[in-house]
């Protein structure tokens, strides 16, 4: 009789904390970034190594940032962008997956076909830089 009240009481404690689990706001898994570059910023940096106002290579900035999208969306089936110094930006395909999960609504939708994926690895002067052990400044 011992036994099944102690494990009476697990069960309720288990429940009160599930419960307390839904009670509980969600947490957001966002970081909290204290500043988000934008294309003006990319503006200035490119005006500045070239001695130039950042309304004068707006459109050099532009064409680059618009040709690599347009080569990424085109992927057949799949690409890689090598480009030395910043690192690789490839498209991968996914698993299948027969069945999906929407975000927003959490509803299983069956899904047909391959999906794809961005994926950018950061070259190893980037790596060397972001570790804080760069040794070598070419």
């Amino acid at each position: 009789m011992f036994f099944e009240t102690e494990h009476q009481n697990k069960n309720l404690l288990k429940m009160t904390d599930q419960e307390n689990e839904l009670q509980k706001p969600k947490r957001s898994n966002a970081r909290k970034i204290p500043k988000t570059l934008t294309r003006a910023d990319l503006y200035n940096a490119v005006a500045k190594r070239f001695n130039a106002k950042p309304s004068e290579v707006q459109n050099y900035v532009d064409a680059t940032i618009d040709a690599l999208a347009g080569l990424i969306k085109s992927a057949d089936p799949e690409l890689r962008i090598e480009l030395r110094g910043l690192g690789v930006f490839e498209v991968k395909f996914m698993k299948e997956r027969a069945i999906v999960r929407d975000p927003r609504t959490l509803e299983l939708i069956e899904y047909q076909g391959r999906r794809r994926k961005m994926h950018f690895r950061p070259s190893k002067q980037i790596k060397r830089v972001l570790q804080g052990n760069d040794k070598k400044n070419t």
